[in-house]
Formats: C-alpha cells, structure tokens, sequence
C-alpha cells in the first residue's frame, strides 16, 4: 500500500499575526474578498481590526457575519452567488469551524457554479475553490488546514461532508488574540473536538508515519495543555499550544481521514441535532477502547502520550483500560460530559441511528438515498478504522454512551 501525505496550505502563527492580513490578502491574490464570519465574532475587537486593515489596505471586502451555528446550504449557495454576482476573488473567514466550513463551501460552490450539496463526497468537483484565508477564534476544529468542510443541509435533514484536494485553504493565521475571549465551556469543547481528530487519525486505517507523527503530538499538547487553556483563560502559552495542536490534529485527520466516533455521531447532528463535539466527544473513549485492541503497540505509545507512565510491565488490555481512563480523566477536569442523555438520543432510535452510520462519513449526497430498509445487525460500517464495527456493535456503543 502506499501513503500519501498532502497538505499545502501556509500555516502563520504567533501573537500579533493577524495585523499582517493585509500582506497575507495580497499573497494569495485577494484584491476583493468576501469576509465571513458570525454575529458573536462580528462584535470582537480583533475582528473590527482585522476588516478595518484590511480596507485601509486598499482590499474591497463584502461582509457576511450571519453565519449560523453550523455551516448551512442554503447560506452557502446564497453567499456562492454573492460572491460571483460581486465578481469577487476568495474568501477571509474568522470564525470556528462552522464559519471556515461555511466560507470553503461558498469558495467551492463559487468556483463550480452549482450548490454545495452536489459537490458534497470525496472530490465531487472539478475546478479549484477560490482563494480562501482562514483565522480560527477556537482551538478546535481544524478547518483552517483542512480540505474537508461539514455543511447542514435542512431540507434532507443531514450533514454532509464535501472536500478533496481541490478546497485545501491557502493560508492559515493562528493568532492567540482570537482566543482571548472564549467561554471556558467552548474552549472545553473545542479542545477535546481536536483531541477526537488526533485521536480518530493516530488510529485510522490510512495513517502513515507523517500523520502518526503529527497525530501523536497534537496528543501530547492536548494533553499537557487543554487543563491549563481551560481553567486559567489567560495562559496565553496553553491557548496557543493547544491552537497549534488543533492544526497539527487536522493536518494528520485531513489526510489519515476520521474514525467511528465521527462516524457515528454524524446521523446523531444530522437527525437529533446533537453539537458536534458532544457526539464525537463522548463516542470517543469507546470507539477508542473498540480499536485499540487490535493496535497493541500504538496503545502503548498513545497512553504515554495522554500523560500515563509506569505502563511498560502491563498487559495490553490495562493499557488499553489506561488510555480510556487518562481520557476520561482529561474529560473530567476541564468539565466536559462523558454520556448523553435520553433526550440527547432516545433509546428507541439506537438501532435507527446505528443503521444510518452505514453509508459513512464521506458518503457525502449519495447517502441521502440510501436504503436504510432491510439493514441487518451484521452490516458493516463504511469507516478507515483498524476494526471492523457492525450495527449491532454500533448500538452497543450508542448504548454504553446514555447515562
């Protein structure tokens, strides 16, 4: 088998890099830019400092802070054709991973002149996505590196992941000033979201040593710094670590791609309206503990990289056990749930939602008209995971997760 290793966006970081968008703006060729952000980062002062740099720069921008918690399609396809309309050049997004998800897909429907939902899959589209900068304001998602975006669509009630070679952004700005703000449960959140993806690609089936690599040191900083981010807001030097993590998290998932927790918890936002990293978050010690016995070795690797040590003379499954634990433990300290309740997922639609994991992440508008009838409990989960995973193992997990 080989690897394949593809990540070419330009990554800046460290205090005061954002005051240079201007010159960054310039760089990827963005005379007329379309910046896109939400109404809680519209009111923060580095963002009015940012658009106001940029203007005094001589950069035209058209400003959509609208963006709603998550990315939706019919804000994309609007704002797609704003942008053609303005004959404008690429995209600016400062935001979390909803208003970098929601600013690639205006980039890519742009470019392609059709709606979001039929380019959504794996390369489902031919031409380039315009010039895009992104500027995380969370520790989290890792959007601004990666190829893939998660839209909303609300007419089939589903989440759809598009993305492929063509959508890499050009440039990254990872600046701490944007996390000077964050609530302490979103930081919290966000924080154990890029975990899950470093986590979810130190463990995939696709993984090579470039993505272990940068896999398991995004595990690493989390580890050492998600406490400190969290519970002491002004540790710039945790914030930051953790700001890096994130990127490094989805430099490594962007190519290894994502595992079961992701998987699962996809029909769970899509059809429950469940937040994205209370699914991924609290499916993760299990799909975690599900794969790591058949990765002996990583598992040894991982739980030192979690902060355990003395585990040379145990057996793999206390290793195994002590990973989950050092997890559970990280998810404990910084206040993050680790089960959902019945309203969360209701008991009755286990199985239901177990049934719609089949298609898989990356299924992309072909799993809209997927057949979920006559799905048996023997059915294997479509996931680049080390272990294979049935329905009925699936309910199995969405079960254990239900307090």
């Amino acid at each position: 088998m080989h690897n394949n290793y593809y990540m070419p966006t330009r990554v800046v970081s460290g205090a005061g890099s954002l005051r240079n968008i201007p010159a960054h703006a310039r760089e990827v060729g963005l005379s007329r830019a379309l910046v896109v952000t939400d109404p809680v980062i519209a009111r923060q002062h580095y963002y009015r400092q940012a658009v106001d740099a940029l203007e005094a720069e001589g950069v035209a921008i058209v400003r959509f802070e609208d963006c709603e918690v998550d990315a939706r399609v019919t804000q994309i396809d609007a704002q797609a054709q704003v942008l053609r309309d303005a004959r404008l050049d690429g995209v600016i997004c400062i935001g979390g991973g909803s208003v970098m998800c929601a600013g690639k897909g205006i980039a890519i429907a742009a470019a392609n002149g059709r709606s979001i939902r039929d380019c959504t899959g794996a390369g489902n589209f031919s031409r380039r996505a315009l010039p895009m900068i992104m500027v995380p304001t969370t520790a989290g998602s890792g959007s601004e590196v990666s190829q893939w975006t998660v839209v909303k669509d609300d007419e089939h009630h589903a989440k759809l992941v598009c993305g492929g070679p063509l959508s890499f952004p050009d440039l990254a700005i990872l600046d701490p000033v944007t996390l000077e703000s964050l609530p302490i449960h979103v930081a919290a959140a966000t924080g154990i979201d890029a975990l899950t993806h470093a986590l979810e690609a130190y463990t995939s089936s696709l993984g090579a040593p470039i993505t272990d690599a940068l896999a398991l040191d995004a595990v690493k900083l989390l580890s050492a710094s998600l406490r400190r981010a969290v519970c002491a807001a002004h540790d710039v030097e945790a914030r930051s670590a953790c700001m890096i993590a994130s990127s490094m998290a989805n430099m490594a998932c962007g190519n290894a791609r994502l595992g079961h927790a992701h998987t699962l918890s996809l029909p769970l936002e899509s059809l429950l309206d469940m937040p994205h990293p209370l699914g991924v978050g609290v499916l993760m010690p299990h799909a975690l503990a599900f794969n790591l016995v058949v990765l002996p070795g990583k598992a040894r690797q991982l739980v030192e990289a979690l902060g355990v040590r003395g585990v040379a003379s145990l057996a793999d499954s206390d290793v195994i056990a002590g990973c989950v634990s050092a997890l559970r433990s990280l998810y404990r300290d910084v206040g993050f749930p680790q089960s959902w309740n019945e309203s969360q997922l209701p008991r009755a639609q286990v199985r239901a939602m177990a049934e719609r994991a089949v298609p898989g992440l990356y299924a992309g508008s072909e799993g809209l008209t997927k057949t979920f009838a006559g799905i048996t409990g023997d059915a294997t989960i479509v996931c680049p995971a080390p272990r294979k995973m049935s329905v009925r193992e699936a309910e199995g997990i969405y079960a254990a997760c239900l307090a």
